[in-house]
């Protein structure tokens, strides 16, 4: 694999939480979406970072930042569907979330390939 894509993947992982806990404040939506999302996103981007810390200083992703980040986008596309929050908190989130998971997905399979 490609280590600038992986490296390009895992810093996507932390700009995609950092988006999605902004989403809501942005967005101006409920008290309830906002602070679980703010807090998954907090969470996240320390997971994400950490990711990134670990390929910057071993040269290969690490596991469980990887799988975690990966957990916390799939959080974010399900959330807007399970608060029922207005269209910008929804796009903004799932698409923030479709991010994480995605690239997190990669840094995962990239992981359990030893790569």
């Amino acid at each position: 694999m490609d280590s600038r894509f992986l490296s390009a993947a895992t810093v996507i992982g932390v700009l995609g939480c950092v988006a999605a806990a902004a989403t809501p404040l942005v967005a101006g939506a409920s008290p309830a979406f906002t602070g679980s999302v703010v807090t998954s996103g907090v969470l996240g981007v320390v997971f994400a970072a950490r990711n990134v810390q670990l390929l910057r200083a071993r040269g290969r992703v690490s596991l469980p930042p990887a799988v975690l980040t990966t957990l916390f986008g799939g959080w974010f596309m399900l959330a807007p569907l399970l608060y029922d929050v207005g269209f910008l908190s929804t796009a903004g989130t799932q698409l923030s979330g479709l991010l994480v998971a995605t690239f997190g997905t990669y840094a995962v399979v990239a992981a359990l390939a030893g790569e």
